[in-house]
């Protein structure tokens, strides 16, 4: 088969700030860009396109802010639950949730993390981070 031009996406970012929304169910933007290959990526509104059918990988840590509350995150494929990260002991104290999904995406699918309940540690050191990337074409 004759090869195409090979599509590069691929992307991680962090959260530098706190969040602690009142409402369940809100997408976490990541504001910090480290890498963005293919500019698939939106820190505005925290998704990612996807450009071509094929399959991706995504990764994410997030750091539970120092409160008693626990924490629930969601992978989302679109409105979809894919997989999702939990993190508590019932004391006040920091604690990381994470997770990672290998999905098959079409053109147009978007990928993004939801906080269903909880509040999110944010910092320059970059505790929560949320990374994706193409692992091949379809």
């Amino acid at each position: 088969y004759p090869l195409s031009q090979s599509v590069r996406v691929a992307f991680t970012a962090s959260r530098t700030a706190n969040f602690a929304p009142s409402n369940l169910d809100q997408p976490i933007v990541f504001d910090q860009l480290h890498s963005n290959l293919g500019d698939m990526y939106d820190p505005h509104i925290g998704r990612f396109t996807s450009p071509v059918n094929g399959t991706y990988v995504f990764i994410f840590n997030i750091l539970k802010l120092a409160i008693n509350v626990p924490l629930y995150i969601n992978l989302m494929r679109n409105e979809e639950v894919i997989v999702s990260a939990y993190a508590n002991d019932g004391a006040p104290d920091h604690e990381t949730a994470s997770n990672h999904a290998i999905l098959p995406l079409f053109h147009g699918d978007q990928v993004w993390l939801r906080l269903h309940r909880g509040a999110i540690y944010g910092s320059t050191w970059k505790y929560s981070t949320f990374s994706g990337f193409l692992l091949y074409q379809d």
